[in-house]
């Protein structure tokens, strides 16, 4: 269970989402040992005449109050699993879980009874104790995933740094000391490092509130080496040479998504479809035909006969659940400046020039020496 320096709250507000049968529904994801406050609204309480909170599917109620006879009471604090962990506000019905486990994970029902009928909200609530490992290298972009998909103007996003949770970055950007390291998303709260480096490792956590989820998730960032020192890898390659961009990882697991893309306009050029377990290469584009391979347990990519139409920058996107990594190459391309086929007349006729010029040595030698003995026999006579 995790140790909170500070008690952890999470209030719901507002509305939740109708489903088709007209009930609202509310997501919460939350961590082992945070507390949760269950919310009602103004609206939901008006004349109300008895509020009670139930697990769905159970027929007992774990915490009620009766406007008409003016009785508050939480027997569900009498028994597990909630033993003492539960609090009802007898003004709004609002109802806490303190010091959550993973049992808690349940759908809660609220019944909200008046003269006339009665109706209910529910809430989907997910404890989890699991603290996300994100294992990075010095250089790489990171991106923090929330959760959600599109914010909404009333919604509340808190992204917190450390064991005191200092708070880094709200729906208005990072704070102070915070500027320029790190960015946030303002369509889905998205919290991305560029060119992270690893004085930033520790724990981040972050905070949704919406009025149709509450979340709060914990990241850990870990360091396993460098991969660039301003966040692109520099390379440089002869024109018709093949050559690998290299990630450094070692095992990707299966359901990550792989994506390469070119050019300043991040043009796809090979991307995993898992559902289908195929690689989607870019037809469309005539520079890469036939000249990709892609390793789609470290991400290598492969390009063969390359050429400088392909030079410029390169972008590898590997996307999690809760995290996606980003690695950059800028690849420079030399033009060789003869073609093959001159290159090797060149080479033959440097060989032919070599073995002209050794015959013309040797037989100078050859010359010279029977020239001498020539010469020493007519002395000798």
């Amino acid at each position: 269970m995790r140790n909170n320096p500070f008690p952890f709250w999470l209030l719901l507000f507002a509305y939740g989402v109708f489903g088709a049968d007209g009930v609202k529904s509310v997501s919460v994801s939350v961590m082992v040992g945070d507390s949760v406050t269950l919310h009602t609204d103004d609206t939901e309480i008006q004349g109300v005449l008895e509020l009670v909170w139930k697990i769905q599917g159970e027929n007992k109620f774990i915490a009620e109050i009766d406007k008409e006879i003016n009785k508050l009471s939480v027997p569900g604090n009498d028994e597990e699993p909630f033993r003492g962990r539960l609090k009802l506000d007898d003004q709004t019905g609002s109802l806490t879980i303190t010091n959550l486990t993973t049992t808690d994970s349940r759908v809660y029902e609220l019944q909200i009874k008046n003269s006339r009928e009665t109706k209910s909200k529910i809430f989907n609530v997910d404890v989890s104790d699991v603290v996300e490992s994100v294992s990075v290298m010095e250089g790489d972009t990171v991106t923090l995933h929330t959760g959600v998909t599109e914010i909404q103007r009333e919604d509340k996003i808190l992204w917190k740094f450390g064991d005191k949770a200092t708070l880094i970055a709200n729906l208005n950007g990072a704070v102070d000391g915070w500027r320029n390291v790190v960015y946030l998303n303002d369509q889905n709260g998205h919290l991305t490092f560029r060119n992270i480096q690893s004085n930033q490792h520790g724990k981040y956590e972050v905070e949704v509130i919406s009025s149709s989820m509450v979340l709060h998730r914990i990241f850990r960032i870990a360091f396993n080496g460098v991969f660039s020192l301003d966040g692109v890898k520099k390379m440089s390659v002869w024109e018709g040479n093949s050559f690998t961009l290299q990630t450094r990882i070692t095992d990707i697991p299966g359901d990550d998504v792989i994506e390469w893309t070119f050019g300043p306009q991040n043009t796809s050029i090979v991307k995993t479809d898992r559902e289908k377990a195929i690689l989607r290469y870019n037809e469309d584009d005539v520079r890469f035909t036939n000249r990709l391979h892609l390793d789609i347990k470290t991400g290598d990519l492969t390009i063969s006969n390359i050429k400088t139409d392909v030079a410029g920058l390169y972008h590898i996107k590997i996307t999690k659940s809760m995290y996606a990594i980003q690695k950059s190459f800028s690849v420079t391309v030399s033009e060789s400046g003869l073609s093959l086929g001159v290159v090797i007349g060149i080479v033959a006729a440097v060989l032919l020039v070599v073995a002209v010029a050794a015959g013309v040595i040797v037989m100078i030698c050859k010359s010279k020496g029977k020239s001498y003995i020539q010469t020493g026999q007519g002395n000798s006579t």
